[in-house]
């Protein structure tokens, strides 16, 4: 079977630019990804510490790595960014920079040579920026949509499905994989009742799924989606990240 006629597996994560426990969550982290070995992976708040540690893992030695950082920015002032890296064979990527933002997010979208772009992005942050959010949809959309048919957006989008403004401005093609194939889980990837490690952190309980997989095409569909990093990495009740990941599994049609 050639590479254009596999199931691909896509993987997004926030793994959170916080310092608690970096080195233990980062070495965490790393095992994981190395683990599942999927296609695609797309993170989101790399800081340049985790960004040199995902260069020197001998796993990540057989992907392609695309950051947000195409040289035309100064160095960012949050520290962080979107990551993608891809052991399926890219023809081209390329950053969406001009978005609307105080909080300098980009997107990154790599063209596989399979036909699907996968895409990644970290939406505006904070409950009062649904305006933001709002513009950022309606232009990396149609800007993805001039990339071609066949689009995976991933990432942390910073909304959740009862949030109206940002929902109704999603292009209506575009199918929520999580609901699609669990329509009676309502798949938190954030959930301090779980990550009790968000709550003792950030001092408050939160409940919501605002982790995305996003999949527009005729040529793929998704027949599998599994929330990962769900599980502490110590006695200590330590997570990974304060989110949990999705992989997806999305199979040709035809």
């Amino acid at each position: 079977m050639s590479a254009a006629h596999e199931p691909l597996r896509v993987l997004t994560w926030n793994v959170w630019f916080g310092g608690h426990r970096f080195e233990e969550r980062c070495e965490a982290l790393l095992a994981e990804l190395g683990r599942r070995r999927p296609d695609v992976i797309a993170l989101q708040e790399v800081t340049p510490a985790l960004r040199e540690a995902l260069a020197a893992a001998p796993w990540a030695a057989g992907y392609d790595v695309r950051d947000d950082d195409d040289g035309t920015v100064e160095p960012k002032r949050l520290g962080y960014g979107v990551v993608v890296l891809a052991r399926r064979a890219v023809r081209t990527a390329e950053v969406l920079g001009d978005l609307p933002t105080a909080m300098e997010r980009r997107l990154v979208a790599v063209d596989l040579a399979c036909g699907l772009t996968v895409a990644t992005i970290h939406l505006e942050s904070m409950a009062t920026s649904g305006t933001t959010r709002v513009a950022q949809l309606a232009i990396l959309q149609p800007w993805l949509a001039r990339r071609g048919a066949d689009v995976c957006l991933v990432g942390d989008l910073n909304f959740s499905p009862a949030d109206a403004g940002e929902t109704t401005t999603l292009d209506p093609e575009f199918v929520d994989v999580w609901p699609a194939l669990h329509p009676d889980d309502p798949g938190y990837t954030v959930d301090s009742d779980v990550n009790t490690m968000r709550r003792e952190v950030m001092g408050k309980t939160s409940r919501k799924r605002i982790d995305r997989v996003l999949v527009r095409s005729a040529r793929w569909r998704a027949t599998a989606i599994e929330r990962v990093g769900m599980a502490p990495i110590d006695v200590d009740g330590t997570f990974p990240s304060d989110h949990f990941g999705l992989e997806v599994t999305l199979t040709p049609t035809a």
